[in-house]
């Protein structure tokens, strides 16, 4: 096992854009999540975010 764990949900348009390295000299998407929720959520549930369900990721889907 190499250590890397995959997520649950990948909210990328393609593997490609998932797997590519950040390149610092242009913006970044525009996240899919509402993470700032998402952390109210998981803290409220008793749960790190690594440890929610991919149904309960997905209730803070944006558009």
């Amino acid at each position: 096992m190499s250590g890397i764990r995959k997520p649950a949900v990948i909210l990328a348009d393609s593997m490609e854009e998932y797997m590519a390295p950040p390149n610092p000299y242009k913006n970044p998407p525009k996240s899919k999540l509402n993470l700032l929720e998402l952390g109210r959520y998981a803290r409220r549930v008793g749960k790190t975010v690594d440890k929610l369900t991919a149904e309960e990721i997905l209730q803070f889907k944006i558009g």
